[in-house]
C-alpha cells in the first residue's frame, strides 16, 4: 500500500504526513514519514547548518505558543515516574548519539525534546508500533496517557527556571493540510495535552510558504538560535501535518565569572595535544563531589534561583571510556556525590557550539523498528489509516557558556578534576568533559552533550 509522509524534528521537533507519491526527505531536525516509494536514509550522516529557506509566497504568520502550564496536570507521582523514565531514555539514546555524530569533538543533545516529539507521535500509533516506542522512551504508556504527566513536568521546569530574565520555553505546535481530516481523538489529545492545537497550512498549494511559517515559528521559540530547522525538500506538496516541539533556555550564573579574568589556559584534548582555549575563572558557588568507582569528579554552577543547574562531569581517564559505562544509576551516583556549594576557584573553559544529528538508525537500533517500515508501520491512530511512516528522525541543537550564564536550544558542559571545597586548591576543567542542563527539583535533563575542544564550533 502507498504511504503518506510525515516529518518530525526534535528540539524544534516537527511530524510531516504527506500524500502519497514521489517525494524526498532529506535530514532535518526531527523524524521524516515518507511515502513508501520515496525510499528515505535512516543513517545519514550528520549534515553541515541547513541553508536558508528560499523567500516562500505570502507565507501565514506564525501562530502563538500556548503555554504547557494550561494543560492539564498529572500528579506528582505520575510526575516523577516520568522523569524516571525520561532519565532512563536520555542515557540510552546519548551513547548511540554522540556515535552517529562521528569525528564531532562536541555535541549537544536535548533528550526532552526528543522524547516529546517522540511522545506526540505515539499519541498516533498503535500495536507493535505503540508498543516499541512506548519501550524505547520508558513510557508507562501509550503517549496520550502521558501528557499529563509530561505537562506537569513542562511546567514546573519552565516556572522552576523564571528568574528575573532568566526563562526556560518549551513549546509545541501542529499544522494540518487545509481539508485534511484527522482522527478527533488525535487532535484533541495533541490540543489538550501537549498545547498544540491543529493551525492550517496549505502544504499542497504553496509547501515553500508552509515550510517558512514554521522555520519562522521556531526561530521565535529559540529566539534566533535555531533560525531554520526545515530545509527545501523536506515539506513537499505532499505534506499532510507537521508537528513541532521546540525547547530554548537562557540562564544566568547564580554566581558569575568576571569577564576580565578570562584568559587563553591549556586544555588537553583526547589524544593528549595541549591547546589553548579562553577560559572563564573565578571564585564562585559550587558544588562538587568525587565518585571513585568511576574515578570522577563532577561540578554543579547554578543558574540564578537556584534550581536550574549545570553539571560538569570530568573522568580521570579517558572521556569516551567513562561514556561507554555511562548508566542511570552511574549518572545518578555522580550527582549524589556533590557537597553543598561552596566558594572556590573554578576556572571553566568559554563555548559556542551547535549539533546537528540524523538520528533514524539511532532510534531503529535502540527497538524503534515498525515504525521506520512501511509494511509494519501502524499509525493508524492518526487518521484512521495505516499509510504513514517514519523514515528519518534529526535532531538539531545549540548551546553557549560565556561568562554571564547559558544560552542553549538543546545543550552542552564540562567538568574538573579534584573535589573542591573550602580552602582546597583552584580546580580547572582542563580536559574533555560530559556536561548537562537539569532541573534539580524536578530531576529532567533537558540537555545533555560533552566538549572535547572548546575552539570547535565557536
Amino acid at each position: 500500500m502507498c504511504q503518506r509522509s510525515i516529518l518530525v524534528p526534535l528540539v524544534a521537533a516537527a511530524v510531516a504526513l504527506g500524500a502519497c507519491g514521489p517525494s524526498t526527505h532529506s535530514s532535518v531536525f526531527g523524524d521524516v514519514f515518507s511515502p513508501a516509494d520515496a525510499g528515505g536514509d535512516a543513517s545519514a550522516e550528520p549534515d553541515a547548518a541547513p541553508p536558508p529557506a528560499p523567500p516562500p509566497s505570502a507565507p501565514l504568520p506564525p501562530p502563538p505558543a500556548a503555554s504547557i502550564c494550561s494543560a492539564p496536570q498529572g500528579t506528582a507521582a505520575a510526575a516523577s515516574a516520568l522523569v524516571d523514565a525520561d532519565t532512563s531514555f536520555a542515557v540510552a539514546f546519548y551513547g548511540p548519539a554522540v556515535a552517529a555524530a562521528g569525528a564531532a569533538s562536541n555535541v549537544i543533545l536535548s533528550p526532552f525534546s526528543a522524547s516529546a516529539a517522540l511522545t506526540m507521535i505515539d499519541v498516533g500509533a498503535a500495536g507493535a508500533t505503540d508498543t516499541q516506542i512506548q519501550s524505547v522512551l520508558h513510557l508507562p504508556g501509550n503517549g496520550a496517557s502521558v501528557a499529563p504527566a509530561y505537562a506537569a513536568v513542562a511546567c514546573q521546569d519552565e516556572t522552576d527556571a523564571a528568574w528575573g530574565s532568566d526563562v526556560l520555553s518549551i513549546a509545541n505546535a501542529v499544522w494540518g493540510q487545509q481539508g485534511k481530516s484527522f482522527l478527533p481523538a488525535f487532535l484533541s489529545s495533541l490540543s489538550t495535552g501537549f498545547q498544540a492545537p491543529l493551525e492550517q497550512a496549505d502544504f499542497a498549494g504553496d509547501p515553500g510558504g508552509a515550510m517558512s511559517t514554521i522555520n519562522q515559528w521556531v526561530s521565535q521559540q529559540t529566539r534566533g538560535t535555531i533560525p531554520t530547522v526545515l530545509q527545501p525538500g523536506d515539506i513537499d506538496d505532499l505534506t499532510r501535518i507537521v508537528l513541532v516541539d521546540a525547547v530554548y533556555f537562557n540562564g544566568t550564573w547564580a554566581t558569575g565569572f568576571d569577564p576580565a579574568q578570562t584568559a587563553p589556559q591549556p586544555f588537553t584534548l583526547a589524544d593528549g595535544t595541549t591547546v589553548s582555549v579562553p577560559t572563564m575563572s573565578g571564585n564562585v558557588e559550587v558544588a562538587s563531589g568525587y565518585l571513585s568507582e568511576s574515578q570522577l569528579t563532577t561540578y554543579e554552577l547554578a543558574y540564578v534561583g537556584g534550581a536550574l543547574a549545570m553539571d560538569f562531569l570530568v573522568p580521570d581517564g579517558s572521556l569516551a571510556s567513562f561514556e561507554s559505562t555511562l548508566t542511570p544509576d552511574v549518572l545518578g551516583a555522580a550527582l549524589k556525590s556533590l557537597q553543598a556549594p561552596s566558594s572556590g576557584q573554578l576556572s571553566v573553559p568559554k563555548f559556542s557550539f551547535s549539533t546537528r544529528l540524523v538520528l533514524g538508525s539511532v532510534l531503529s537500533g535502540m527497538g524503534m523498528t515498525d515504525v521506520f517500515n512501511p509494511a509494519t508501520a501502524d499509525l493508524s491512530d492518526m487518521d484512521g489509516a495505516k499509510d504513514l511512516y517514519l523514515t528519518t528522525v534529526v535532531q538539531q541543537a545549540f548551546i553557549e557558556v560565556d561568562e554571564q550564564g547559558t544560552v542553549a536550544a538543546a545543550a552542552t558542559v564540562g567538568g574538573g578534576g579534584a573535589f573542591l571545597g573550602a580552602g582546597s586548591e583552584p580546580a580547572a576543567i582542563n580536559r574533555p568533559f560530559l556536561f548537562l542542563i537539569r532541573d534539580t527539583k524536578t530531576g529532567s535533563i533537558l540537555f545533555l552533550g560533552h566538549v572535547g575542544d572548546p575552539r570547535q564550533g565557536s
